[in-house]
């Protein structure tokens, strides 16, 4: 299975490198041609998921694939439109709720220092992002956060499974899961921070980099942590 996941990770992120390529650095924004070769790499990762997903079963593989799908629908939404932030964040949003039907059932002990590190940031982006544009832009906010605490719960349960232990999934994949959904929270926020003027480190690449990353490890985490080979360890 790792074997496969790594042939297919391969092929993954040299579509990634030719999106890079074809996009100029992921800079020409807003083009048939730019959202065409973004979505390519997550196209694969559908057609993987859907017709193999590594040791997944046949109901699972339909809801990771579905998982991916709509992510790349809010790829798509993004990369044409300037506007398209938030139609995409409902788009990722969906997509987030079958990725959490994966592995929610599982029993969780929230891991408390990493929800109050959570919600310090929270009040960070809050405060930089949210609040000087609430009074004109209420409704697309209201949306925004939405997605960003749908996106922060399944970041929290994944994280917290991986650190306080989950004895019916495999341990391994518990961490390239909760790596997966960690990454997918730095790209948001750093979308949010470039989109209001306070990342200009390339913000594109930022962005882009570390979205594409976080794709792949929530599938390879997800692929391998319904096989609980691993007995995991409690952490107090």
């Amino acid at each position: 299975m790792q074997s496969q996941l790594s042939s297919i990770g391969l092929a993954y992120f040299l579509l990634v490198a030719n999106f890079y390529y074809q996009s100029n650095g992921f800079n020409d924004h807003y083009t048939f041609s730019y959202s065409f070769w973004k979505i390519t790499p997550i196209i694969l990762l559908v057609a993987f998921a859907y017709l193999n997903g590594g040791g997944l079963g046949k109901e699972q593989r339909k809801t990771a694939a579905a998982g991916l799908f709509f992510g790349g629908v809010g790829d798509w939404i993004i990369g044409m439109r300037h506007d398209g932030i938030i139609l995409g964040a409902v788009a990722f949003g969906i997509g987030h709720l079958f990725y959490l039907s994966l592995y929610r059932q599982h029993a969780t002990k929230i891991h408390t220092k990493f929800l109050l590190g959570m919600l310090a940031w929270a009040l960070v982006i809050g405060q930089l992002c949210f609040i000087p544009m609430l009074a004109d832009h209420r409704g697309p906010l209201t949306v925004f956060a939405s997605y960003s605490l749908l996106l922060s719960t399944c970041t929290l349960i994944a994280v917290s499974q991986y650190l306080n232990g989950s004895k019916s999934q495999n341990e391994e994949g518990l961490l390239y899961r909760a790596i997966g959904f960690f990454l997918f929270y730095i790209s948001d926020s750093v979308l949010m921070l470039s989109h209001t003027g306070y990342w200009k480190l390339a913000p594109s690449f930022c962005v882009l980099s570390t979205y594409y990353s976080a794709q792949y490890f929530i599938l390879f985490g997800n692929t391998m942590a319904v096989n609980p080979v691993k007995k995991s360890v409690k952490i107090n």
